[in-house]
């Protein structure tokens, strides 16, 4: 698990020396699209802004998944739009329509477990809905609560289970979503406390890094608009020149483990 958070942390030059064009493309993205939410801008700026980044970062994830799975196809400083471009977006598209639909089911069960504590309850009246809550009592709350908690980690668990999909998209040269799913058969709570502990070694610096940046930021309104682009671009950096090569580095890391491990045979 540590060792997660090291190849994280150690990606970070090679992420610069092969995609340093894409990187600062996306780190002027971000922090135009930090600028605009920051100081006020109009909502039709930001929302171009959001676009800008969602469509540079996309380009960088490519770059950077084939930079740390040794894959051809990194285009001039990271700049390309092939195969595995495209892949990314439908594994994330296709994710989210996956997980969306997970959560429709689980609001549903919740919805049915909190009507039919209510309906045991005293005061219920099936035409008054304002009834509804007051007849749920100590022990209701308790079965509606564990049913949300059991929702939640069903979520959680199916999310953990399509996490290498990028990674497996960008290795095998083809679009994986629920393709990707044996590859965490045994694995997606251990790649979840993986995942945690990686990322809180470096999301905790990185945060105080944004933090500061923020603070410096507000510090300094009203401030001319060089200013405000130096701050909103110094982080963009953080986001996109160190946050997301380590978070590429430790899925990669975390995809070729799991690969590795899906081969071996199986013991006897």
């Amino acid at each position: 698990m540590i060792a997660g958070g090291v190849a994280a942390i150690r990606f970070v030059a090679p992420a610069w020396r092969g995609a340093s064009a894409v990187l600062l493309l996306t780190a002027g993205a971000f922090g135009g699209l930090l600028t605009a939410a920051g100081w006020g801008e109009a909502a039709a700026w930001r929302g171009a802004w959001l676009a800008a980044a969602l469509l540079v970062a996309t380009v960088a994830r490519g770059a950077l998944y084939r930079l740390a799975l040794g894959r051809p196809g990194v285009g001039p400083g990271g700049l390309q739009w092939r195969g595995a471009e495209g892949g990314l977006l439908a594994v994330w598209l296709l994710g989210a329509v996956f997980l969306f639909i997970l959560g429709l089911l689980a609001f549903v069960a919740l919805i049915a477990s909190a009507y039919a504590v209510a309906s045991a309850g005293a005061g219920f009246v099936a035409a008054d809905p304002a009834t509804w809550g007051p007849a749920v009592d100590g022990r209701g709350r308790l079965v509606v609560g564990a049913v949300g908690v059991v929702g939640a980690a069903a979520l959680l668990w199916a999310a953990l289970r399509l996490s290498l999909a990028a990674a497996a998209s960008v290795a095998r040269g083809r679009v994986q979503v629920l393709s990707a799913w044996p590859l965490t058969r045994r694995y997606a709570w251990t790649i979840g406390l993986a995942l945690a502990l990686a990322l809180a070694l470096i999301a905790a610096p990185l945060a105080l890094l944004l933090a500061a940046l923020s603070f410096a930021g507000g510090a300094l309104k009203p401030a001319p608009p060089i200013v405000a682009a130096a701050v909103g671009f110094a982080q963009g950096l953080v986001v996109a020149g160190l946050w997301l090569p380590m978070t590429v580095g430790l899925m990669a890391y975390l995809y070729r483990r799991a690969d590795s491990a899906a081969l071996e045979p199986p013991p006897p």
